[in-house]
């Protein structure tokens, strides 16, 4: 029993099985074509090797251990019926004089039963049982045939020479058995290593696929869905599709062509007693079609349970020092408990009904079995089938049941991948931001920025964003100020075009910013965002981000600029320090530097800067500060600060209230009309503060 551990999304479910999605998933299996033909020639000649192997048991069985014939007496004085019999199967039989005749044991399995029991009760058939030594064609001599109590009186090396041509016959099957199983040991490698070697190249493509895809869409995605469910698409779920790939799919035709082929050869072997043993199919058909049903069901609930587990553990990592400071843990604890509960009580009903299922099975196969034994038994001793068609057909059955035994796990895996399968093509399906299809802008930027009548909102409910407009010239620097949530940081957001405008529309040197290339607008806009945010690598990867184009000069002139050489100088290994996970723990002002430094690297025509020094101490602000002017200097700056010197050597400043423009001027014009900026500024200055 298997269940997807991953990230589940609540109330979603996918049918057990989707040809659509296995449509899609071809196109990543394609290019590996050759292997899985190869996987699944080397399944189709597994399946027929395990099939032929109980045959040539049969085989060794009937003609070289348990050979013999039944001796027919017919004379003058003999029945019609007798006669008549002798009539229709002379040239089938051997003929050892004086109105007795022998009656090869397949020749007796091939006759109408109720006419060999019709002559054996006439008494025309007797109880003595002939060992021929030699093919019928030769065997005209009466020292060439023995009565089996004659076979067991003679000496062990008498046997032995009497029955060579029955031991050679036994060796050249066990060889024929034995090269079987070399072929099946190198054709299961070859399926397992080729199968395994097309899964994981469609897992490589399928997570670069996926990997690329997310980078590409728009991060209003990402606001909308937790980390974990994204993460969980390129590990949980391309793995569940991966094994469903190479242990369900492949094996699931190995199982049919098993099963039709075992079908096939018990009808060849003996009719009346194949379909005897396969009545027993419609049952099996009924069982598997009630357990799909409720293991789906109770499949679902498990999904719904998981789903809340994963809910929780997210919200109490994510605010674990909230839950700390506020001694929630009990409470918290409380709401695991009850859902872990639920959770246990669904897996114990997947539990039951695996527990049911399997046992049935194997109940129906032992009953199967013990019928076999004991009808199968008695035609043997009949003579209407023979001891190796027996055991053939004991040995198929068992081989018939193995699928349905493994069907408990293959549809739970079968489950999980169409559910993994569904969740990685939905995200497939969401759409990446797009440049414009026709002739997008590719021109270098000049630097001049205009909003006109631009209205936003994340949730297409709460405007953050109300009818703004402003335009800056090329070369303007620009200073934004306003409380928390006024929507300074979503002006940011809309230039780079993380989002689309709602109404209105924002021009880049007069064209909509919607026409441009967004790869070539991105590349010339630089942006510190509030937070500083550091890969793990080294200081100059962090910076140049695998860009050699501008080279070594532009990054220590960078370097240069923000004054940041004395700090890096001071770390063990200087730029090739790494940092981030594992390595050199830096502090904000230092992190602050360096998201600058890349920022700047690039030499943007355009410059974000949100709140970039807000997390620097008063020393680093002061170096910081004097980079910046000398890098500003020609170049279009918006610059989100809090603090007072920020703002000091600003062309204009912009005041935000709750998503509109409330004042816009010099810092003279501001003060003088002794509005929001004014009350902002006075009460910094009154306190003593740099931060307004």
């Amino acid at each position: 029993m298997y269940t997807d551990f991953g990230y589940i999304e609540d109330g979603k479910f996918s049918k057990a099985y989707d040809f659509k999605l296995i449509a899609k998933l071809w196109e990543f299996l394609k290019p590996q074509w050759i292997l899985i033909i190869i996987s699944l020639v080397s399944v189709l000649i597994l399946a027929l090797l395990d099939i032929v192997v109980p045959y040539l048991t049969k085989e060794a069985i009937d003609r070289y251990i348990i050979h013999y014939a039944r001796e027919l007496v017919v004379k003058e004085n003999a029945p019609s019926e007798g006669k008549n019999f002798l009539l229709k199967y002379k040239d089938r039989l051997i003929n050892i004089g004086e109105g007795r005749y022998l009656i090869p044991s397949e020749v007796v399995q091939s006759m109408d039963q109720k006419e060999f029991e019709k002559v054996q009760n006439l008494g025309l058939i007797t109880e003595r049982r002939y060992y021929i030594s030699l093919s019928r064609e030769d065997s005209t001599l009466r020292s060439h045939f023995f009565t089996l109590d004659e076979i067991g009186k003679m000496e062990t090396n008498k046997i032995i020479q009497l029955r060579e041509k029955d031991i050679n016959g036994i060796f050249r099957i066990t060889i024929y058995i034995g090269f079987i199983f070399v072929l099946n040991f190198l054709l299961s490698y070859l399926q397992v290593y080729s199968i395994e070697m097309a899964g994981q190249r469609m897992m490589q493509k399928l997570r670069i696929k996926v990997f690329s895809h997310l980078q590409n869409l728009s991060v209003s995605f990402f606001d909308q869905n937790p980390v974990g469910r994204i993460v969980t698409r390129l590990t949980n779920d391309i793995q569940n599709v991966h094994e469903m790939f190479s242990s369900v799919l492949v094996h699931l035709l190995k199982d049919a062509f098993l099963l039709i082929g075992i079908i096939a050869i018990l009808i060849r072997l003996h009719k009346s007693l194949a379909l005897i043993s396969l009545l027993i199919i419609p049952i099996i058909f009924f069982i598997t079609l009630l357990f799909s049903h409720k293991a789906r069901d109770v499949f679902r609930e498990i999904r719904h349970r998981v789903s809340e587990l994963n809910a929780l553990l997210q919200e109490t990592i994510s605010g674990i020092k909230v839950i700390q400071i506020f001694q929630r843990e009990n409470e918290n604890l409380r709401r695991f408990i009850k859902i872990n509960e639920g959770y246990f009580e669904a897996n114990m009903k997947q539990i039951h009904i695996y527990a049911l299922f399997v046992p049935l099975v194997e109940i129906l196969a032992t009953a199967m079995i013990g019928f076999l034994v004991w009808y199968g038994g008695g035609r043997v001793i009949q003579d209407s089938i023979s001891l190796g068609t027996l055991v053939a057909f004991l040995s198929y059955m068992r081989m018939f049941f193995q699928p349905i035994r493994d069907l408990s796990e293959k549809y739970n895996i079968l489950q999980s991948a169409m559910a993994s399968l569904e969740r990685i093509f939905s995200l497939m399906e969401n759409r990446i931001e797009e440049s414009p299809s026709v002739n997008p802008v590719r021109k270098e930027i000049e630097g001049e920025i205009e909003f006109r009548n631009v209205s936003f909102s994340y949730d297409r409910k709460e405007k953050v964003i109300k009818n703004v407009s402003f335009r800056i010239s090329k070369g303007e620097k620009i200073a934004i100020l306003g409380l928390t949530g006024a929507g300074k940081t979503t002006l940011f957001n809309l230039i780079e075009r993380f989002y689309d405008v709602d109404d209105g529309e924002i021009l880049i040197d007069g064209i909509d910013i919607r026409k441009w290339d967004i790869t070539k607008l991105r590349s010339q806009i630089g942006l510190v965002m509030q937070e500083p945010f550091l890969f793990t690598g080294d200081i100059e990867e962090n910076i140049k981000f695998e860009d050699k184009k501008v080279g070594e000069k532009r990054f220590r002139e960078v370097l240069d600029l923000l004054n940041a050489e004395n700090f890096i100088n001071r770390l063990p290994d200087g730029y090739r320090t790494k940092i981030g996970e594992g390595g050199e723990k830096l502090s904000a002002g230092e992190s602050q530097l360096l998201t600058i430094a890349r920022a700047l690297y690039k030499n943007p025509k355009i410059l974000l800067l949100d709140e970039a020094t807000s997390n620097v101490d008063p020393e680093t602000e002061r170096l910081i500060q004097e980079g910046i002017k000398k890098l500003v200097s020609g170049r279009t700056s918006m610059i989100i600060a809090h603090r007072l010197s920020t703002i000091q050597n600003v062309d204009r400043i912009i005041v935000f209230h709750k998503g509109r423009i409330r004042e816009i001027g010099t810092h003279a014009e501001l003060m003088a009309q002794k509005g929001i900026y004014y009350k902002l500024y006075k009460k910094a200055f009154n306190m003593n503060e740099n931060r307004l």
